[in-house]
C-alpha cells in the first residue's frame, strides 16, 4: 500500500467543492463528496482549505499525492473559435485579441490557453479557447497554508470530462454530454480526443419558478440547443446523450428531459467500462455531481 498513489480532483462551485479521490493504479475512484463552503472558494481560499481539510480529517485521509482543480464553464471563458490562416503563426496573439473583444477586462487579467481541435496552418485552425481570471489562479497557487493541498494542475470542467471519457470509456462514436448544474448547463459533443461542439444553457430564468416549471423550461432549452447544434453542424448529430451534474440525480429533471427528447438515449454517467466507482451509499450518491472532479483527478501526468 505504500506505493499507492492517491490523486484528488476538485471541481470548484459557487459555494461548494465537488471532490473525488482516485487510485490510478487500481483504476478506482475511492470517494466522492459535495462539500458546502458558504463562500466562493475561488475568492475565499481560507474557507476552501478549511472545509477540504475538515473532510480529509473526518475520513482519516492523511495525505494525497497530487491535487488538481477544475473550474466550471460558467466561471471561465470557453469558446470554440476559428483562427484564420493568416493568424496561425501567432495563435497566442490572436486568442488574446479575441478575449479583449468579448470581455470588459484587459487580456492580461486572464490566464489564457487554447487547444487545437482541427485544421492546418495553411487553412486555419478550429480551436478551443480557455480563459480564467488570473486572480483566481493566483489565489489557488499561493493561498494554501498546507502545501500538500495546493493544486498542482488547473483546468476547466469541459476538459476534465474529456479526460474522464478518454480514460474510462472507449469512445468509438460521437457522444453528447449534458452537464446539468444549478449554476448552468454545459453541452459538449465528443469523439475520442476531440471536442466537436460546445454550448451552454443559462439557469438564471429559473429563479422564482417552481421546481416543476423550472425543469420544464430547462428541458425545453436543452432540447432546443441540441437541435440547433445539429442543424448548424451535421458532424454532431447523435442520439447518445450522457447526463451528469447536480440535476442528473433528480428523477424529475431526467423525466422532463426524456419527455422533450424521446428519440435520444439518455444515460446517467454513474458507471464506466474501465473505471470502478465507489459503492458506499454516500459516495455513490455524489458520483453524478462529481464527474468533473473525477476527470480533474486524472489531470496528472502519467495517469
Amino acid at each position: 500500500m505504500s506505493d499507492t498513489k492517491i490523486y484528488m480532483g476538485i471541481e470548484v462551485g459557487d459555494a461548494s467543492l465537488k471532490v473525488a479521490l482516485l487510485d490510478a493504479a487500481e483504476r478506482r475512484v475511492l470517494k466522492t463528496a459535495v462539500l458546502e463552503t458558504e463562500t466562493a472558494p475561488l475568492d475565499d481560499v481560507y474557507a476552501f482549505e478549511t472545509v477540504l481539510q475538515g473532510w480529509m480529517d473526518f475520513n482519516e485521509i492523511e495525505s494525497v499525492d497530487s491535487v488538481s482543480v477544475a473550474i466550471p464553464a460558467f466561471r471561465s471563458i470557453i469558446r470554440q473559435i476559428y483562427v484564420p490562416a493568416e493568424a496561425t503563426k501567432n495563435i497566442g496573439d490572436y486568442v488574446r485579441w479575441y478575449v479583449s473583444l468579448i470581455t470588459n477586462a484587459k487580456p492580461e487579467e486572464y490566464i489564457i490557453d487554447y487547444k487545437i481541435l482541427s485544421g492546418e496552418e495553411s487553412l486555419g485552425y478550429t480551436i478551443m479557447l480557455i480563459a480564467v481570471r488570473e486572480q483566481w489562479v493566483d489565489n489557488l497557487r499561493k493561498g494554501f497554508r498546507n502545501k500538500m493541498l495546493a493544486p498542482k494542475a488547473m483546468d476547466v470542467d469541459v476538459l476534465s470530462i474529456m479526460n474522464l471519457l478518454d480514460y474510462a470509456e472507449n469512445l468509438a462514436e460521437l457522444t453528447c454530454v449534458v452537464k446539468a448544474d444549478y449554476a448552468g448547463v454545459t453541452l459538449l459533443w465528443l469523439t475520442k480526443d476531440n471536442l466537436s461542439a460546445l454550448r451552454c444553457v443559462s439557469t438564471l430564468s429559473l429563479v422564482n419558478k417552481t421546481k416543476e416549471e423550472a425543469y420544464q423550461i430547462l428541458a425545453d432549452s436543452i432540447a432546443e440547443q441540441v437541435q440547433l447544434a445539429q442543424s448548424e453542424n451535421a458532424a454532431v448529430v447523435t442520439k447518445s446523450i450522457h447526463l451528469c451534474g447536480e440535476m442528473a440525480s433528480d428523477l424529475a429533471f431526467v423525466s422532463a428531459l426524456r419527455e422533450k427528447m424521446p428519440d435520444c438515449m439518455l444515460t446517467p454517467m454513474d458507471s464506466f467500462s474501465n473505471l470502478r466507482l465507489p459503492t458506499e451509499a454516500d459516495d455513490a450518491a455524489a458520483v453524478l455531481s462529481c464527474v468533473g472532479a473525477i476527470g480533474a483527478a486524472l489531470n496528472v501526468e502519467g495517469v
